[in-house]
């Protein structure tokens, strides 16, 4: 058996409080929640972990939790540095304070709130001694002296300093389509300029290589000792097994926007959220996102409610299609009723019906965004590359990345499909006893 604290940053404080004590024994895990963390009335996960008196179990540990375990490229580094695969309580031990969230398990809590984070100079002037050919991560391990880090997701990244604010840092690294701090950039450019909500978002060049650098919505305030919020990734809002994976019927849109609509109202009431989703899903599949899995969307809590997180991980990486098959990606996420996951004109716009978004306003948003992207997304794309790219190297990358925006020149160029499946969406809504999920 083996017990450790939770901390939680309440909001609006930047140091911790003890929540309560998390259990692990051969059988599972136990929460027992601290009697002040229960009258405070915030909720980790208003659902699997509701405050109260008793201890709540889990076969797994729970999501809210294992969203602040450090996974991906964090956990490699942990588990290198000490040799061996460690246990999922070893991990939140070790790993630092720059989980996503507002959460931590361990015994040495000044150390994840003590710790010091780096400045963007100097990850600028770790990448400026690499060899062009170089891996990027061996910039990000010489800036943190090859420190444990929390950060999840399989790219290196590294939290930096700048400006005031905390940013997360990604570089391209072997395995990566070319260019991908670029197509990054554009792709999550696009986004905020198509109405979806998007952390603020830079790109760095230095020399031929790039540095990608996303706002760390999660953190406020003074970067020294920031203010947290939590956050609960999709995949622990879905309430998913740990090793979900394609094909798991409820790796959902429709599941995840009926999901949040209820953590939202156990909080504090219902938001304007469903379209804000549709959004997100309508425009992973213009720009070929197909890497849209349940740990890269989640929830924020927001002055007290629950709340679709900005959307912070859009990667452009669809390859372009065989000749004369239709350019509609394939997501990770169901969109449709019949757990496709086909992002066709008309499966999104019959997800829009579940959501209760009108036919009509659903396929406008189709229609402009599919306009702006397709004609600028190669523009930007040209303009973001490192300007000492070879010319060759620039063209086989654009021509790379046209697979991923394939969609939106699709329905450009041949408009009367999308006035079709809004057609056939408009006559589905007037059909009687359709079901919906709100």
């Amino acid at each position: 058996m083996l017990r450790k604290p939770l901390w939680v940053w309440m909001p609006g404080q930047a140091a911790p409080t003890m929540a309560g004590t998390l259990t692990h024994t051969p059988s599972g895990y136990s929460l027992a929640y601290e009697r002040d963390f229960i009258e405070s009335g915030i909720s980790i996960d208003p659902v699997a972990m509701r405050l109260g008196p008793r201890p709540i179990s889990a076969p797994h540990l729970p999501g809210v939790i294992a969203d602040a375990k450090p996974s991906g490229y964090g956990q490699d580094r942990i588990n290198a540095k000490h040799g061996r695969d460690l246990s999922d309580m070893e991990l939140l031990e070790a790993g630092a304070g720059d989980g996503v969230g507002a959460i931590a398990v361990c015994e040495d809590i000044g150390r994840k709130q003590n710790g010091t984070t780096p400045n963007l100079h100097d990850l600028v002037a770790a990448v400026a001694r690499l060899d062009e050919h170089a891996p990027a991560s061996r910039a990000i391990r010489s800036v943190n002296a090859d420190l444990e880090t929390s950060a999840g997701g399989e790219r290196p990244k590294i939290t930096v300093n700048h400006e005031g604010r905390l940013w997360l840092a990604k570089m391209q690294d072997r395995g990566d389509r070319p260019g991908m701090p670029a197509l990054e950039f554009v792709a999550m450019s696009l986004a905020s300029e198509c109405g979806i909500t998007t952390p603020a978002v830079d790109l760095h060049t230095i020399g031929s290589h790039q540095v990608f650098m996303v706002d760390r919505f999660d953190r406020e305030d003074d970067p020294a000792r920031p203010c947290r919020r939590l956050f609960a990734s999709a995949h622990t809002v879905l309430r998913l097994a740990p090793a979900s994976v394609r094909g798991d019927p409820r790796r959902s849109y429709l599941d995840f926007a009926h999901e949040a609509h209820r953590w939202s109202n156990i909080t504090h009431g219902p938001t304007g959220d469903r379209f804000e989703l549709f959004k997100r899903m309508a425009f992973n599949a213009l720009v070929g996102n197909v890497d849209d899995h349940p740990r890269n969307h989640g929830l924020l809590m927001v002055d007290g409610s629950w709340r679709l997180s900005p959307a912070f991980d859009i990667t452009p990486i669809q390859l372009v299609p065989p000749p004369g098959q239709d350019p509609w990606p394939v997501l990770s996420m169901a969109v449709a009723l019949n757990g496709s996951t086909v992002a066709s004109p008309e499966n999104l716009l019959s997800a829009a019906l579940t959501f209760g978004i009108d036919a009509q306003a659903a396929g406008e948003y189709l229609r402009r965004t599919s306009a702006h992207v397709a004609n600028s997304w190669e523009q930007r794309l040209r303009q973001a590359l490192p300007p000492v790219s070879p010319p060759a190297d620039v063209e086989r990358i654009v021509a790379s990345a046209r697979g991923a925006f394939a969609m939106s020149e699709f329905i450009v160029q041949h408009p009367a499909t999308l006035d079709a499946s809004i057609d056939a969406a408009a006559q589905a809504a007037r059909a009687p006893r359709r079901r919906r999920h709100f």
